[in-house]
């Protein structure tokens, strides 16, 4: 049993590898080449995959919890598989609609429940204590991995616009595999962690413990980094970055993440809620920064650590979640699920409001976005701080 357990976490960055769709970027202009498609219709799909996953997020992670890890996974896996099947012989809108929203299916059912698989993994290890470093360095390799798959579009693209998307063919179906061969961990509970608690119950029982204003707190965070995403690109392209270098962004962000992920322990020397207060001024100032500089070059670098950093830190987050909110232990994949619900509500109103402002000017943008990350987390992080205590 301790081999298959040991053998779940290489499969797990195989699960998370697998997981990304590094042809993201090349999809949008792929879709614009086919017959009556309009830039609208772009709008259109991403938003219905969006409320797709937001809308599947929380159940997804409960659904996990009742039914088993482990087919939850194969689930995503299928759902992914299905997602490039449409984008590669869709057409048309409506099969890109499909693609989009079996494409959330696949991650919502994969965000909660892959941190939770490996949690059970680890306690079956008994090495649960060093979930933020294992998962942190799973992650960062899938990063790497991803940087290069990334700057390798523009040689695939040139064979054939579809290429990257159809090379996911063999990505979904070696995840499938994967996801097949997981061993399930035996995880022995306690009276305490109550069989078949509802949903509604555990959000009940989150209230006084610190849960909703850290995730309060955590939302606000990556819904204003999350919502500079869609425009740091077109400002850097709008100053001057030469369009053919407008992978590297990404792509070096997945090397900064790759960095922090393995230097896990020294960020963990830090108590999460002092972290979390030196971030307040982190990604304010680099994002208000951003808007102050003229080179587009430095202004990438930025970016590239901007997103790089909050990236590599995300396990540290997760592992702060599962040591201090875990009221069922039943329930993991649960929790997680909800945690990230809160960021993709802030997420999602965050960028519809800012894009009014980089309408204007994107320079006023990321001014704006920062200066309000900073008040925002200001006020917030005093009731933070007092949960915590």
């Amino acid at each position: 049993m301790q081999r298959q357990l040991k053998a779940n976490i290489w499969k797990y960055f195989l699960i998370i590898l697998t997981n990304r769709r590094n042809y993201i970027p090349i999809l949008a202009i792929y879709f614009l080449t086919l017959p009556n498609s309009n830039a609208q219709q772009i709008g259109l799909y991403v938003g219905i995959g969006w409320l797709a996953g937001f809308l599947l997020e929380i159940p997804s992670g409960y659904i996990s919890d009742e039914w088993g890890h482990k087919k939850t996974l194969i689930l995503a896996k299928f759902s992914l598989l299905v997602s490039t099947l449409f984008f590669i012989f869709g057409n048309s809108l409506p099969y890109f609609i499909l693609g989009s929203s079996f494409m959330a299916l696949g991650f919502a059912f994969t965000s909660g429940t892959g941190g939770a698989f490996l949690h059970n993994t680890l306690v079956g290890l008994k090495r649960e204590k060093n979930y933020g470093d294992i998962s942190g360095k799973i992650r960062a390799k899938a990063s790497l991995v991803s940087a290069g798959m990334i700057l390798l579009l523009p040689l695939l693209t040139k064979i054939a616009l579809i290429l990257p998307i159809k090379i996911y063919l063999i990505f979904d179906v070696v995840g499938i595999l994967t996801a097949f061969s997981l061993y399930s961990p035996k995880i022995k509970y306690s009276a305490e962690d109550e069989e078949g608690e509802k949903i509604w119950s555990q959000l009940k029982r989150f209230r006084g413990t610190g849960f909703y204003v850290t995730s309060l707190f955590i939302g606000f965070i990556g819904g204003f980094i999350m919502a500079l995403s869609p425009f740091k690109e077109p400002f850097v392209e709008s100053l001057g970055f030469p369009i053919i270098f407008i992978g590297s962004i990404m792509a070096f962000s997945r090397v900064v993440w790759f960095i922090i992920g393995h230097n896990l322990k020294i960020l963990k020397k830090i108590k999460i809620q002092r972290l979390l207060f030196y971030e307040i001024f982190l990604f304010s100032g680099l994002i208000i920064l951003s808007s102050q500089l003229i080179n587009p070059y430095f202004i990438s670098l930025i970016f590239v650590i901007l997103i790089g950093y909050y990236h590599g830190r995300s396990s540290l987050i997760g592992e702060y979640y599962l040591n201090n909110f875990l009221i069922n232990k039943r329930y993991k994949a649960t929790m997680l699920s909800i945690k990230q619900q809160i960021g993709k509500l802030f997420e999602s109103g965050i960028a519809l409001l800012i894009g009014f402002v980089m309408a204007i000017s994107f320079r006023l943008g990321f001014l704006v976005l920062g200066i309000c990350m900073l008040l925002v987390l200001l006020v917030i992080y005093p009731s933070l701080k007092r949960q915590s205590k």
